[in-house]
């Protein structure tokens, strides 16, 4: 804890003493949200997606948070952060605060929630290739239970916002989530119909170096790429040709649309191969030690968000 000391030195923003008193700094609670971010992230970069804002501002809000306090309240170390003495402190007074917040807007989201529907959140793509062709399925089985799907293509809002499931794009860990494995990580290559027509021997994994390559070029943790494809399939290094983007639905459509080859997570993409609209290609698929859950807060969970996770949890890990 920051000594008395410490706290007395403290000056307002044009250097004038506080007459000792803590209570008396004017500070923005946007400052303090923040900092309290920044605290728990460690980077500003890191603070910054979480905030869903630029990192200047989160600079900002850093820099007008220390000159109200007159002292650091964090050291600038490596590509990160670290809390001062004082950082520390205030840290210890702002975190709690805002968790005892955050729970009671998320008590009252909960309470004014329609009662009768039941919100999922997922990707964007998870959403578009395998909810939408699935979710007829489960209307027939549950034709009582509306659903509301979220999309979100961070993992940020995990446990935070008023959805009753969560499917991540990440693996985790959840604190004070309750988790269920949804799927093993599977992954294939896979081309248009047109495409794998076109190639000499589709079974064979050297024949996707003749072909442009549709990358994902993700945002917020690495993923399986086409570096580590080839890798598996004793390759060299992959052909930079062809799409780029950061959003999977993108590049699922381009490889629809017979712009190349991409990676097809199997919990997406096999509806698309069921329907023959993409081929999959260059052997057999991969494995990895990586899972996919589906996550909820702790507690005996409604009947219809139970049913809904357990209709998830024995479709797609099928």
């Amino acid at each position: 804890m920051v000594s008395s000391s410490v706290l007395h030195s403290m000056t307002s923003v044009n250097g004038s003493p506080l007459d000792g008193s803590i209570d008396q700094i004017d500070v923005s609670d946007h400052w303090l949200r923040v900092f309290s971010v920044v605290a728990a992230e460690g980077s500003f970069t890191a603070a910054s997606r979480v905030l869903r804002v630029g990192q200047p501002a989160v600079s900002h809000a850093i820099k007008q948070l220390e000159a109200r306090f007159g002292t650091p309240l964090f050291d600038r170390v490596g590509g990160g952060v670290r809390l001062t003495e004082a950082g520390r402190d205030l840290a210890a007074h702002v975190r709690p605060a805002f968790a005892a917040l955050d729970a009671g807007v998320r008590a009252v989201r909960r309470q004014l929630a329609e009662p009768d529907v039941v919100a999922l959140s997922v990707s964007t793509s998870f959403a578009s290739w395998w909810l939408l062709p699935h979710l007829g399925a489960f209307k027939q089985a549950h034709p009582g239970i509306e659903i509301r799907c979220i999309t979100s293509d961070a993992d940020t809002a995990v446990g935070l916002d008023d959805a009753h499931l969560w499917i991540p794009l990440g693996s985790g860990p959840w604190p004070g989530l309750e988790v269920h494995p949804l799927c093993d990580e599977r992954i294939v290559a896979v081309v248009s119909a047109e495409v794998a027509a076109a190639l000499d021997d589709p079974d064979d994994p050297a024949a996707l170096a003749s072909i442009p390559l549709v990358h994902l070029e993700e945002r917020y943790r690495p993923r399986y790429d086409w570096t580590r494809w080839f890798a598996d399939h004793g390759l060299g290094t992959p052909p930079r040709s062809g799409p780029r983007s950061n959003d999977y639905v993108v590049v699922i459509q381009a490889a629809l649309d017979g712009q190349g080859a991409a990676l097809g997570w199997r919990h997406i993409v096999d509806p698309l191969i069921e329907s023959g609209r993409l081929v999959p290609v260059g052997g057999a698929g991969v494995s990895t030690t990586s899972t996919f859950d589906i996550v909820h807060r702790p507690g005996v969970l409604r009947d219809d968000v139970a049913a809904l996770r357990d209709w998830l949890v024995a479709t797609v890990g099928a």
